[in-house]
Parts: structure tokens; sequence; C-alpha cells
């Protein structure tokens, strides 16, 4: 696991605690009267995490076909 796929991992973790903290604390997932708080660090954490990911995953390929043809 590269340095980008941990941070990836650990945006994901971060929004996944988020949501278990609101489900502990106010019993649901999601409040609509509090989507300036928790659930747009949520979404912000879920979504940087999962682009990061796709992102080192459709470019390790490319970097190894680079090292093959660039000795």
């Amino acid at each position: 696991m590269n340095k980008m796929e941990a941070a990836s991992a650990f945006l994901i973790a971060l929004g996944a605690l988020l949501i278990i903290h609101h489900i502990i604390f106010w019993q649901r997932p999601f409040d609509v009267g509090d989507m300036l708080h928790h659930e747009f660090f949520e979404a912000i954490f879920f979504t940087a995490g999962i682009t990061l990911l796709i992102a080192t995953r459709f470019n390790k390929p490319r970097r190894i076909e680079n090292e093959q043809h660039n000795p």
C-alpha cells in the first residue's frame, strides 16, 4: 500500500467514523437539520477518499507500463 492508498483509506475511515458517531449520539445516520456540520464532513471525507483511491488504482498500471518502456 503506497501513501495515496493509505491516505484514501484514512479519509474513508474518517467518514465512516463520523457516521458511526452520529448513529451513537443521535440514533440516526444523517440529520437534515444538521447538514452543515457532520454530514458535510462525512461527504467531503468519503468523496476525497474514494476519488484518491480511484485515481491511484487507474494510475498504477500506467506507471508499471512506463517503467517497462523506459528502463
